[in-house]
């Protein structure tokens, strides 16, 4: 696989630039768009039908031109929402500049080639089709590199990919208490487990590293769907030890309403293999899925979550930073009194 593009265009600086500004033009450059319609001025109003994966759908939205230098740049910015597809959201930043400085160089095509067998470029059966843990895992894998070459820059590795759950609700039928309203919902949620130890500070609980993604508040999540949160804390011990400590992970408890069940689509990593400490430092605990009543559950695939019964989710901690021996005696025993690590 190769990534590289190049165009080269056999017209005047003005042509270029009239051509930018006309929407007949921008219409042609945006694949799948229907109709572009306003001004440069006010923006346009667009309706672009895209193939996502197995969904076709039909995205309505805007488009900005601004920054604008007369016959010299502009960003272009459009976004849209096509229903159960989701959103989507892009621009480019365009410079006519015919002669340009001695920095040209920055202006020269990247050639990307990702060899088959690769992380960018996995090949069938490999387990890569969730977009987000790909781009999750990949700062783990270079920031290991890094701390090689630049000890003491980097921190240990964290729960790196979120732990995301998409719930599918239903009403059970004869089960249904008289003061309770039946409900279908579909509920998505994304929670993060810890942040690895830095160099200098502890890793940072229940926390996206690199992406930094919040969720919505559980009693939000409960008024949209029959779910009920028996519990959502900081998950006790799971920190990595260390000179300075990994993040602590999430521990969180799900139940259908009563009278209701749901299937939920489990997308969690680090189960297996937790996150490593780093110049000595040790790891964080894995993270585990189960039921309340002990039965264990896997971390990937669609899953069933019967009436009466509980989800827990326990989210991986991040690894420790340096050798845990080196860690001060008032944090050791702040640690030791708050279960901060195992």
């Amino acid at each position: 696989m190769q990534l590289t593009d190049h165009r080269d265009i056999a017209a005047s600086p003005e042509t270029v630039w009239a051509s930018i500004l006309d929407p007949e033009v921008l219409k042609a450059c945006i694949p799948g768009c229907e109709s572009l319609t306003g001004s440069p001025e006010a923006g346009y109003e667009a309706i672009v039908v895209q193939k996502v994966g197995p969904v076709k759908a039909k995205f309505t939205g805007v488009v900005t031109l601004s920054d604008m230098v007369a016959g010299q740049s502009l960003t272009i910015t459009g976004e849209g929402k096509g229903g159960p597809a989701g959103f989507a959201k892009g621009g480019a930043k365009v410079a006519l500049a015919p002669e340009i400085p001695n920095n040209w160089a920055s202006l020269e095509p990247f050639k990307v080639e990702a060899p088959a067998g690769c992380i960018l470029n996995a090949q069938r059966p490999a387990a890569v089709a969730v977009r987000h843990v790909l781009g999750h895992f990949v700062p783990d894998v270079i920031l290991g590199a890094i701390h090689q070459m630049r000890p003491g820059t980097v921190p240990a590795e964290g729960a790196g990919a979120l732990w995301n759950i998409h719930i599918s609700a239903r009403p059970v039928a004869g089960n249904m208490p008289p003061d309770m309203r039946p409900q279908r919902a579909e509920v998505l949620m994304f929670n993060s487990g810890g942040s690895g130890a830095r160099p200098t500070q502890d890793g940072m609980g229940a926390t996206a590293f690199p992406s930094g993604v919040h969720t919505m508040s559980i009693e939000a999540t409960e008024h949209v769907g029959p779910v009920i949160f028996w519990r959502k804390e900081l998950r006790d011990g799971s920190g990595g030890a260390g000179k300075f400590r990994g993040g602590l992970g999430q521990s969180i408890e799900i139940a259908p309403a009563a009278g209701h069940e749901f299937y939920f689509n489990a997308m969690f990593d680090r189960c297996e293999n937790a996150a490593r400490g780093r110049a000595g430092g040790e790891a964080g605990l894995p993270g585990n899925v189960s039921l309340d009543d002990g039965t264990k559950l896997n971390g990937k695939g669609r899953q069933y979550v019967p009436a009466g019964k509980r989800l827990r989710l326990e989210a991986p901690g991040g690894g420790g930073y340096g050798p845990p021996a080196e860690r001060s005696a008032e944090d050791q025993a702040r640690d030791k009194a708050r279960n901060y690590v195992k």
